[in-house]
């Protein structure tokens, strides 16, 4: 039986992070992962180039996040902002301002961030095992962590496992199951940050097409409506891209309540209605054999121009104003029925994870079982594209890193905590 301070499990960003906190602390601390490499999603992060950050301030940060956002607040209050910042320039990985609001690493390498914590890790005598998938954790006059034939005993355990997405990179049901055998309740689980799937079929023939500003806009029951801004490509089954990522795990909580669930898009926010009918009746007073759809050119792909116009594509001379009239609310605000979202395959996040009524927003400590600890995505908090999962994850490992410390220095004075019934 091998004998740690600190036991974290998980390897990516909340793993590390809270390994490197709690090993400058001195303390002999083991983190195990069940890949063959550490940190493969991050490696992936931002097409591998590590989005880590933005410009918000904390609480604007923070409310992103949705209704749990003040839980996060000791975390970010800790570990955010300029003290990121000035603690990736210390380890000479310099964050850039690429466009205004993301911070990427200057070098434009996801690994300089993963090596940044592993080199800092080894500074500090702590240990990386992959290969070790945990099947089994319990408490019993102090932790007790099997993975394989190993066994591993620590007076604190930290939760960082990640989320289910990308199994491919790590994801898996691995870290909820293990909170659940320590008592932890863990909320339904949804595929977030990943494309939706409509209805309509005919979505599919324009399977390619990629337009650089679109607003979509979740239509949820009681009046309430989630939207947002950016990208929006058409795919094989639906949608994806920025204008989209956002939205994919209100819409697939939605679904599991609801059969259908309303996407409506505006695939011109950048035009006003006003302008929009000032330039259609520009057209029809000008006349011409030219069809809309290639008047539309302007703003759309001929394919998707005509999805929208349903067949309706007449010669300019021969339109119609009512005809005019239902374009121009298309374009403004076409409605698609969604059935489904992807899969976990294609998510990036999990929306969901461990209830955050049973675990301490200041130290990130269960409020079950004395000496567990959680970081990261594994936690009941969703953030939306941008930087935001990411420093959280850094952020909440930090705290729940130095936390561990404290909890295994108390424990090293003052004894073992009681024997606690065996997790599981």
């Amino acid at each position: 039986m091998q004998k740690y301070d600190i036991i974290v499990i998980g390897s990516g960003p909340a793993g590390l992070s809270a390994g490197y906190a709690a090993g400058l602390t001195g303390k002999r601390v083991l983190i195990l992962e069940k890949m063959s490499d550490p940190g493969l999603k991050l490696l992936a992060s931002g097409g591998g180039r590590c989005n880590v950050a933005n410009i918000l301030g904390m609480e604007d940060f923070a409310v992103r996040f949705g209704k749990n956002w003040r839980f996060m607040l000791p975390a970010l209050q800790n570990f955010h902002g300029q003290t990121l910042l000035e603690f990736f320039h210390a380890h000479q990985v310099p964050l850039i301002l690429s466009d205004g609001f993301h911070y990427f690493p200057e070098s434009g390498k996801a690994r300089d961030v993963l090596q940044l914590f592993l080199d800092g890790i080894a500074r500090c005598k702590g240990t990386v095992k992959c290969g070790e998938k945990v099947t089994d954790i319990r408490c019993d006059r102090g932790w007790q962590v099997t993975a394989g034939r190993n066994v591993y005993r620590g007076a604190a355990v930290i939760l960082a496992c990640g989320g289910r997405g990308y199994p491919a990179l790590g994801g898996s049901m691995a870290g909820y199951e293990l909170a659940g055998k320590c008592g932890h309740k863990v909320t339904e689980l949804f595929p977030a940050m990943t494309g939706v799937v409509c209805a309509d079929a005919r979505v599919g023939n324009c399977a390619g097409i990629s337009l650089a500003d679109c607003m979509a806009t979740l239509e949820l029951k009681g009046r309430n409506r989630i939207s947002a801004r950016g990208e929006l490509l058409f795919t094989h089954r639906g949608f994806s891209a920025f204008a989209i990522l956002d939205l994919a795990g209100q819409a697939a909580e939605a679904l599991s309540r609801d059969p259908v669930v309303r996407l409506k898009i505006d695939f011109l926010p950048y035009i006003s209605p006003e302008e929009l009918h000032a330039e259609f009746a520009a057209w029809r007073q000008a006349g011409g054999k030219k069809h809309i759809s290639g008047l539309l050119g302007k703003w759309l792909p001929k394919k998707a121009a005509q999805l929208l116009l349903d067949g309706d594509d007449p010669e300019i001379s021969r339109w119609q104003a009512a005809s005019s009239r239902k374009l121009a609310e298309k374009l403004k605000g076409s409605i698609f029925e969604l059935n489904g979202v992807e899969n976990w395959e294609k998510a990036m996040v999990t929306r969901g994870g461990v209830s955050l009524k049973e675990v301490d927003p200041r130290t990130l400590a269960s409020k079950k079982i004395p000496g567990l600890f959680f970081a990261g995505e594994m936690l009941d908090i969703t953030g939306p594209c941008g930087g935001f999962n990411i420093s959280w994850a850094l952020a909440s490992g930090m705290l729940a890193g130095q936390s561990a410390s404290s909890f295994s220095s108390s424990a090293a004075t003052a004894g073992v905590p009681a024997m606690i019934p065996s997790a599981g």
